[in-house]
């Protein structure tokens, strides 16, 4: 009896020290992330413009239904942790198995996004991704089972997983208005905002969309040559290592800036301007 209820209790073994390891460096990782997303400050990681974790974790695509994913990471990292830590038996393997398959589908739709929408690696991101396949291979071999039953186990989770891709895909889609933002616009350059933008930049085009015709009365100065009135030695001066970029200026001095493709609603905070104006 004593021997049956201690083979259920949580054992140190080595996939539930690989998969605790893994944990903690995801945790880690996505602590990182939402510090990055909410303190508007430079990460090591911004190394260029197709490189860059700054430019991805303040676009509009590190946000699903106004909340960061890198929490949504948080919270399967460590959901990963306590049930490797304190899970019973090995059907903890087969429950780690089947959320890091369900979780990994919409992950690698943002990684989709992030080549072809923002056209920027957030290094970090991508590393978590690699975290989560090393713990669905880890808990996989551990589940010791076969591979056709588990097959025919996962295939609900991975439908699931294309749901959740879609659900996301309309939630951070559907963020394009045809409304007058004139007023706002008009209290981002009474605030000394300037936007500076590319021609090139895909994500200028979806910060203008989100602002509808009013960007045209935003401050903004563009960075690409092949642009509309280029003032690419400006840029130059100012640092302008990735479009979109917001500067607020004071008499021509920098105060302070925010990188990347940005909600209204984090345009405002960023500029002091009340949230009110994007409702009149």
């Amino acid at each position: 009896m004593n021997s049956k209820t201690k083979s259920k209790n949580a054992k140190i073994t080595l996939p539930r020290i690989i998969i605790g390891l893994l944990s903690l460096i995801g945790l880690g990782i996505m602590a990182y992330l939402t510090y990055i997303h909410f303190a508007n400050v430079k990460s090591f990681c911004d190394l260029s413009e197709t490189v860059s974790c700054d430019v991805v974790t303040t676009s509009l695509y590190s946000e699903i239904f106004g909340l960061p994913v890198s929490i949504l990471g948080l919270g399967y990292f460590a959901l990963t942790l306590l049930l490797t830590l304190f899970g019973k038996g090995n059907g903890v393997f087969q429950a780690i198995f089947f959320l890091t398959l369900f979780v990994l589908i919409p992950s690698y739709y943002l990684t989709a996004v992030e080549a072809f929408v923002i056209k920027a690696f957030c290094i970090l991101c991508e590393t978590s991704k690699l975290l989560m396949l090393a713990i669905l291979v880890t808990s996989f071999v551990a589940m010791k089972q076969k591979a056709s039953i588990v097959f025919r186990m996962a295939i609900p989770i991975v439908l699931a997983g294309f749901v959740a891709a879609g659900v996301t895909y309309f939630a951070q889609n559907a963020k394009t208005t045809t409304k007058d933002h004139t007023p706002f616009v008009e209290a981002l350059n009474e605030k000394g905002v300037v936007y500076y933008k590319s021609v090139k930049c895909t994500n200028c085009k979806r910060q203008e969309a989100l602002l509808g015709e009013a960007y045209t009365k935003l401050n903004q100065i563009e960075c690409h040559p092949e642009g509309i009135n280029p003032q690419v030695e400006l840029c130059l001066e100012k640092k302008i290592d990735h479009t979109p970029t917001f500067i607020i200026e004071a008499d021509g001095v920098e105060v302070k800036r925010v990188v990347g493709l940005q909600s209204l609603e984090k345009l405002a905070d960023f500029a002091q301007v009340p949230r009110e104006t994007l409702e009149e």
